[in-house]
């Protein structure tokens, strides 16, 4: 039933209806009231919720689909590697404990499980802190009184209030409507003295040491064809700019070689190889250069538990979708929807084109047709996960900017929450052409090992308003945001997002005590320094 109702919810946005409804209704709502009100059942808003509660106060979890967990309930079981020693204590160490618990995993850093568990994990832990959940709860806006946010109306109609908001979407759409300071895209290198910042150096395809030359025109060697799908002609554009470039979307995909649980791929609606031309003329490219094709090239080879895969993208031609982010980020539901579609349908037309293409080769091909869908994960969805990978989208401009020096400087802080500890890991940006061939901004990974995150890193300008924290899209630089975007890190940010709502004197998040915040928070398992 409440499926049902998120899908007459979203039909009826998409058709721009629902915008007109939902503010009718939401002047009229009876505002629903808790201590803390949480928008968005990503891992960081699951941890907000489940800590707030613990602390004793009355929670409200708003989760805009039908399905919470975020990215590690749709398909990516992996989660960036692990529990590091040392790094990951609290909720997450709690939620990956039950995970090695469960499946009995010996390797005692890389956990790894099946979303239908997570999600039904989440669910567990969220009932049993006694929180009330509410799905299809998209917000359309946001009222304020002086600084201070006094209520969330829905699309649906209803609307909410609280002592305490927090912002745990990926998105970050509670607190653009909430109309604080919002950064999309990424700074300039003198925007923050960062060395990683900016437009980064364009570089063909490197494969073994062999540049490999990818044609980008529709007829090969004619400019005036037109570009294939996938490449814009921006260029090699000043080294170090800012832009509004995002990194490339996907979804996650879970998928298995065992018989009966395998949906197997077909052919998608509207389907056109074209759309997978870079793809071929890679491929070409690497047997011209004498260099082979992974059997596994589409699918990987990241086995997770009972025999499924989660898959990921590859660093050149593969799941993601480039080009998308700031359209996705700025645009309405009915925006968002097409994107999301266009993405599902690319993954698809992806896997369709690995296993029937003549232009892929025969070992490849026959490789995959021993793959499909997990028939048991996203039962409603046919096997394929619910949710995109937003890898980034807004970010708060707050009361403190962490920083690429921040993280490798290892910068610490009286008012530490937390810690973080993946490499500034960054997907694809531009991919273009330069001298006649593909390229794509290359920035090799920057390992920058554990380092603490101040609470401040949550909090918007005081003047922008009093009672909202955002532990997911949080104040950093983009630079340094490719390194805090993981799950595990954000439910480290979101306990002690709870946490804090949970001490906020009259809701004021400013004046919450950090010294008690950070005891609070060392009592619950959370681990402030390495």
């Amino acid at each position: 039933m409440i499926r049902l109702v998120v899908l007459i919810k979203q039909v009826c946005f998409a058709l721009g209806l629902c915008v007109l409804f939902g503010s009718a209704q939401a002047a009229a709502a009876v505002c629903q009231r808790a201590d803390v009100v949480v928008y968005g059942g990503t891992p960081g808003g699951i941890a907000a919720a489940i800590q707030a509660a613990r602390l004793k106060k009355t929670v409200i979890l708003l989760e805009p689909t039908a399905h919470i967990g975020g990215l590690m309930s749709n398909g990516l079981t992996k989660t960036d590697a692990s529990p590091r020693k040392n790094v990951y204590g609290g909720i997450t160490a709690e939620f990956l404990g039950r995970a090695k618990a469960y499946y009995g995993t010996p390797d005692p850093i890389r956990i790894y499980f099946e979303s239908k568990w997570a999600e039904s994990t989440f669910a567990d832990m969220l009932a049993t802190a006694k929180v009330r959940v509410e799905f299809g709860e998209r917000i359309l806006k946001a009222t304020k009184v002086k600084a201070a946010l006094t209520e969330i109306a829905m699309v649906s109609g209803n609307a909410y209030c609280a002592t305490v908001f927090i912002d745990a979407s990926y998105e970050g759409d509670l607190m653009f409507k909430a109309a604080v300071d919002t950064m999309v895209g990424r700074e300039s290198r003198k925007k923050y003295g960062e060395s990683a910042a900016g437009v980064q150096r364009l570089a063909r395809p490197l494969v073994a040491n062999k540049q490999i030359l990818v044609d980008p025109y529709v007829i090969p060697g004619n400019s005036q064809s037109g570009l294939l799908p996938g490449v814009i002609g921006v260029g090699q554009k000043p080294l170090g700019s800012a832009d509004t470039s995002m990194m490339a979307f996907n979804y996650r995909l879970c998928v298995t070689d065992t018989a009966d649980n395998r949906i197997p791929f077909s052919k998608p609606d509207g389907y056109d190889p074209v759309q997978y031309e870079t793809t071929a003329r890679f491929f070409a490219a690497m047997e011209k250069a004498g260099l082979g094709i992974d059997e596994a090239y589409f699918v990987g080879r990241t086995l997770t538990v009972r025999n499924k895969l989660d898959v990921n993208s590859l660093r050149y031609f593969s799941t993601n979708v480039w080009h998308i982010g700031y359209d996705y980020t700025m645009g309405t539901e009915a925006v968002r929807e097409q994107i999301r579609t266009r993405v599902r349908n690319h993954i698809a037309g992806l896997m369709w084109f690995g296993q029937t293409d003549p232009r892929v080769p025969e070992h490849v091909r026959q490789y995959m047709t021993k793959f499909g869908y997990c028939a048991d994960e996203f039962t409603d969805n046919g096997g394929f996960p619910h949710q995109m990978y937003v890898r980034q989208a807004r970010r708060l401009i707050g009361q403190f900017v962490l920083t690429q020096k921040d993280l490798v400087k290892k910068t610490t802080y009286k008012d530490t929450i937390g810690l973080g500890f993946y490499p500034m890991d960054e997907h694809g940006m531009i991919r273009t052409v330069l001298n006649g061939y593909v390229a794509d901004e290359a920035r090799e990974s920057i390992s920058v090992g554990p380092y603490e995150i101040p609470y401040r890193a949550m909090l918007p300008k005081a003047s922008q308003t009093t009672n909202l924290i955002v532990p997911v899209a949080i104040s950093s630089s983009h630079a340094a945001f490719t390194s805090v975007r993981v799950e595990p890190t954000f439910m480290v940010l979101g306990q002690a997002a709870g946490a804090a709502a949970a001490l906020a004197p009259s809701g004021n998040v400013s004046k919450v005590n950090v010294n008690d915040l950070r005891k609070k928070l060392s009592a619950a398992g959370q681990i402030l320094k390495f």
